[in-house]
């Protein structure tokens, strides 16, 4: 083999070994980026599902006050109905009870 083969054969080896070590390079560079997408990614997505459930939180809450406000409301109402009916049978039973005293009935 001439000089010049060996000399060309070497600077093609030295051409390859660059280019796969950039290549490498490259993909090692891609990998990186890849892994810190997929990590802002994650980040991104675990952000929206806090999110989400704090509006599933706020708005179970919000239904379970409003719920507390009905049955507190129907509560008010039912004492207030049960302490008029107990009033008017109040007066029956102090009248009732004054006339067995006295004798009436």
């Amino acid at each position: 083999m001439s000089q010049e083969t060996i000399t060309r054969i070497l600077a093609i080896e030295q051409e390859a070994t660059k280019i796969h070590d950039d290549a490498q390079d490259q993909a090692g560079h891609l990998i990186e980026e890849a892994e810190k997408e997929a990590s802002a990614l994650r980040e991104q997505t675990l952000a929206q599902a806090r999110q989400e459930a704090a509006q599933v939180v706020t708005a179970g809450q919000e239904a379970a006050d409003a719920e507390r406000s009905r049955a507190v409301a129907q509560a008010e109402a039912e004492a207030q109905r049960l302490e008029t009916l107990a009033a008017r049978h109040l007066d029956q039973a102090v009248n009732f009870v004054l006339d067995r005293v006295a004798g009436r009935e």
